[in-house]
């Protein structure tokens, strides 16, 4: 490939595929492939879009941890080169189930070099009006932010095709086509895409893919739940973590919440809609006004060490993995190093 820009396809238009083609845009010929009609319907479509640690304990994953906060830095530069990102909220309001564990969670924080204070009810109240239920002390982190997920994977998407590259929906990936112990390209329902290399940016869905050379990648499954409400009068200024409810403000207007899968199906569901309603109205002492417009499950990729996979595959040359979670925090981080693997390969 020397002299000549690679062809490169990326299966996946979800926030990380995106990140990888951006990044790969002007320095390969690049196609990306999606499933679905539109980018971001899968799990990025669906993920809460937190972008910091203020929901992390630093000592249970410390080298995730670590690479999070690396991977918080790659967001201004993301900014200078696409404008300003779709940020929902900024800054977050963290309080968990009882004072000594918030104050050992900040102490933990704090050491790890994060950018956290405590505040009091004062502070709280000023922080967030219409609160009725507060602790006597909460974590504010100021550098936290949401951001819509659906909307900046298509901003990356956009740049990386203003760049060159072409993005396909509608291409549902049946196989990855190998000469020998080299890729040459993807088999999809419409026929076979040339390349040189192929990136597996597709979830679980990389999967797949990978078994059926031999391959067996080291992730799974875990579900997560996000959910959306519409709740008249409540202007909510910032992420909110109150205990096990995680709440933050939509850009489109409404909220959003996200919350582990309960074990008992879609009775669990209408239970979990149920229930955050009233935390909801709880917190902010709203009678009435919330209603939720959706509750939606998913399979988050994860991997089994908690660090990216993001690596060349053995025994088929050209073949590339790229899983991680959470991927909204990584994906800026992770489509740089993917983009310089590749192209130094």
């Amino acid at each position: 490939m020397a002299g000549k820009a690679p062809r490169v396809v990326v299966i996946g238009a979800g926030i990380l595929g995106a990140s990888i083609a951006w990044h790969l845009s002007g320095h390969a010929r690049v196609t990306v492939l999606e499933r679905d009609s539109a980018p971001a319907r899968g799990v990025t479509g669906h993920s809460y879009g937190w972008v910091g640690t203020g929901s992390r304990i630093p000592s249970e994953q410390p080298a995730s941890f670590a690479l999070e906060q690396q991977a918080l830095g790659e967001f201004g530069r993301l900014e200078a080169l696409l404008g300003p990102l779709p940020v929902a909220a900024q800054g977050a309001l963290i309080w968990l189930d009882d004072q000594l564990q918030t104050c050992s969670m900040l102490a933990e924080q704090q050491a790890a070099g994060v950018n956290m204070a405590a505040v009091g009810s004062e502070a709280i109240r000023a922080l967030q009006p219409g609160l009725v239920q507060l602790p006597e002390m909460a974590i504010w982190a100021p550098d936290d932010f949401a951001v819509e997920p659906d909307a900046l994977t298509r901003r990356l998407l956009a740049a990386a095709q203003d760049e060159g590259a072409v993005v396909r929906g509608d291409a549902r990936v049946l196989a990855v086509e190998v000469q020998g112990q080299r890729v040459i390209g993807v088999r999809t329902e419409q026929g076979v895409v040339a390349a040189d290399i192929v990136v597996l940016a597709n979830a679980m869905g990389a999967q797949a893919l990978a078994s059926p050379l031999g391959i067996c990648l080291p992730i799974y499954e875990e579900p997560a739940v996000l959910l959306r409400f519409e709740a008249a009068g409540l202007a909510l200024r910032h992420l909110l973590c109150a205990g096990s409810l995680e709440l933050r403000p939509s850009l489109g207007g409404g909220l959003v919440s996200a919350a582990d899968l309960p074990s008992d199906g879609e009775a669990g569901l209408a239970e979990l809609g149920r229930s955050s309603i009233k935390a909801i109205g709880d917190l902010f002492a709203l009678q009435g006004g919330i209603t939720l417009q959706s509750i939606k499950a998913v399979d988050r990729p994860k991997t089994r060490d908690s660090m990216p996979l993001r690596t060349f595959l053995p025994n088929v040359e050209g073949l590339y993995a790229a899983v991680a979670h959470p991927g909204m925090i990584l994906a800026p981080l992770l489509g740089r190093l993917v983009s310089e693997d590749i192209l130094g390969a």
